[in-house]
């Protein structure tokens, strides 16, 4: 007997997104029975979930999810120089382990600790706090291969990398699409210096000419520096290099860029890279309220189409938390949203399935419990110093 593919995504989602902990196949199994009260065997049930049509049918879900629900969501202050940006892309990856057995299938970098693992890399527009592209691979995969696609034109679009994803050619071709971008580069780099000026205006003329590991340890590490540089893989094309010590942990911080310094100043360089943080906080949420974990099953389609659902659990909790949002003077936190209220998301899931006239009541309840309970704590300190610093508004507070 098939199984209805509306009712099974639904079980999946309220069971990755609601009340419980399901970490193996008979849980979600359950789970579908209990929802749906169908009279299907547990072998016939596994049967059907690791065919390949599955994640095939979720990615697609998932895509119509995006373009229904991708909207901007979060702005930049008139006064701000990033409020040029209509898109602000951060870009990251995050490995999960998964059944050993999958090892051929999914090999891992780690072979004794996690012998089989998987990597999602993702693009996600900070300005509509939703994805934008995710590529899944095995975790042995290079992370340079898995930069997102470049459009033709990149007009008044920002990347934020890290230092994973360095590549020169990469950034060169964001500067020809007329695009900016933001890069951690690794400790290894060794440019040639154009131009050298410390924060507080002094130039240093005697390091033009020179690689940067020749000059680098007499740099001070109480001021930060801004240099224009060349590498010889791009001759006769400059970029921007600031440079600060991190005390802490005892070494230097590169941030490779093309934004003007006209137009952003040395700390504001640093201050906007911090923005990629963002992309950490949704990869935790994933993992920690979505469910995305090492599930006890040696069926890779099955396990591909598990993550690709935790994904979309969290671009819906996220929509629902903006349009939450909009109808108050304060900002929501999409970590509590991701952590509270699963019981009352299981109830919409559930008056979803049965096409319940409940929905509208269900929807109305989770809505005003993330309205008394999921306020971000701290909104004065996040200008001061959190993600809000820079001028960034989200849309309940504009």
């Amino acid at each position: 007997m098939p199984l209805p593919p509306l009712e099974l995504i639904i079980a999946f989602i309220a069971c990755l997104g609601g009340d419980g902990c399901s970490t193996t196949q008979a849980d979600l199994y359950r789970k579908f029975i209990e929802m749906t009260g169908l009279n299907i065997s547990d072998h016939s049930w596994r049967e059907q979930v690791k065919k390949t049509s599955l994640p095939l049918l979720i990615l697609w879900l998932w895509l119509r999810c995006l373009d229904a629900v991708s909207r901007k969501v979060i702005s930049f202050e008139p006064s701000s120089p990033f409020s040029e940006f209509q898109h602000i892309w951060l870009h990251d990856g995050s490995s999960q382990a998964v059944y050993d057995e999958l090892k051929d299938v999914l090999p891992g970098r780690f072979n004794k600790v996690s012998p089989a693992a998987i990597e999602m890399h993702a693009t996600v527009d900070l300005l509509e706090d939703s994805f934008v592209r995710v590529q899944m691979t095995e975790d042995t995969r290079s992370e340079r291969a898995c930069l997102p696609a470049l459009h033709s034109s990149l007009k008044r679009t920002l990347i934020l990398i890290d230092a994973g994803y360095f590549e020169l050619e990469y950034f060169g071709a964001v500067d020809d699409r007329e695009g900016c971008f933001l890069c951690r580069a690794p400790q290894s780099i060794n440019p040639v210096i154009h131009w050298c000026e410390r924060e507080d205006g002094k130039q240093y003329h005697r390091y033009e000419g020179k690689k940067l590991n020749e000059v680098l340890s007499s740099f001070p590490k109480d001021k930060c520096m801004d240099l224009d540089v060349e590498w010889s893989q791009l001759s006769k094309r400059t970029f921007r290099l600031v440079v600060r010590w991190n005390g802490q942990r005892g070494c230097w911080v590169f941030i490779v860029t093309n934004l003007s310094r006209d137009n952003f100043s040395l700390e504001q360089v640093f201050l906007a890279y911090r923005l990629r943080w963002q992309i950490e906080l949704i990869f935790k949420e994933v993992k920690s309220y979505a469910g995305w974990h090492r599930f006890n099953t040696k069926f890779a389609t099955l396990v591909i189409s598990l993550i690709l659902l935790s994904f979309i659990v969290a671009t819906l909790k996220r929509y629902l938390a903006h349009a939450t949002e909009a109808d108050m003077n304060a900002e929501i936190s999409t970590h509590k949203v991701a952590k509270c209220g699963t019981h009352l998301f299981g109830n919409v899931m559930k008056s979803l399935m049965k096409k319940s006239r409940c929905l509208s009541r269900d929807l109305k309840s989770l809505i005003s419990f993330w309205e008394k309970s999921a306020k971000r704590e701290h909104p004065a300190r996040d200008r001061q110093t959190g993600r809000s610093v820079l001028g960034l508004i989200s849309g309940g507070a504009a």
